[in-house]
């Protein structure tokens, strides 16, 4: 029990340091970064965060910002590497790893964004965007199988879903399996009825 005390004791004292190092300034700074942003003055709300004073490499929750506000505008260079420092301050953070996402398919790299999905798929199998998205690749790969299996992943949480539903129909048409294309494109169609490419696609059926 003195123990199960004490390490409780530690855990408190942990969150009450990490909270003093988020200063009054920071605050003000993000504050005004907000508002930079809502006027699209990026430099200005990247100029805030990054004040003498202010930035902290090793603050999550700063790098994570200043990623999202050179995606914003438009300096993928810069994006990737603030939420590089982001995942390195936590390397779970999904959250992190779903921003880094942002500014490589903004520059066309595929392949860091595949790797970007499995490191996701790594920490929470059953991301429902991650899987989808993966899904998505393998789908353009031809990689049918791969595809199908991401996407049933997601189906089995949310058996409704309707871009799964129409994605798994197309993988199958694309893998010969018109059978079952159409099962799916039927589930698709009560989602969206009026939906013209699944009229066209079970036409053909």
């Amino acid at each position: 029990m003195k123990k199960l005390t004490l390490a409780i004791v530690i855990l408190l004292n942990t969150i009450l340091l990490s909270a003093q190092e988020i200063s009054d300034r920071q605050v003000s700074a993000f504050e005004s970064s907000y508002t930079f942003e809502t006027a699209k003055e990026y430099d200005k709300a990247i100029a805030a965060l990054k004040a003498v004073g202010i930035y902290n490499e090793k603050s999550y929750e700063i790098n994570l910002r200043l990623g999202w506000l050179y995606y914003e505008k438009a300096d993928y260079t810069n994006s990737e590497v603030y939420y590089k420092l982001a995942t390195i301050q936590s390397p779970n953070s999904v959250e992190a790893l779903l921003g880094y996402v942002y500014p490589t398919s903004a520059a066309q790299n595929w392949d860091a964004v595949f790797k970007t999905y499995e490191k996701i798929l790594v920490i929470e199998s059953t991301h429902t965007l991650a899987n989808y998205r993966i899904a998505l690749m393998y789908y353009y790969r031809k990689e049918y199988a791969n595809a199908e299996k991401h996407l049933k992943k997601v189906l089995d949480h949310y058996p409704f879903d309707f871009d799964c539903l129409l994605l798994l129909a197309q993988t199958k048409v694309a893998a010969g399996k018109m059978a079952e294309a159409k099962i799916y494109y039927l589930k698709a169609q009560l989602y969206s009825p009026s939906n013209e490419e699944i009229k066209k696609a079970l036409s053909k059926m």
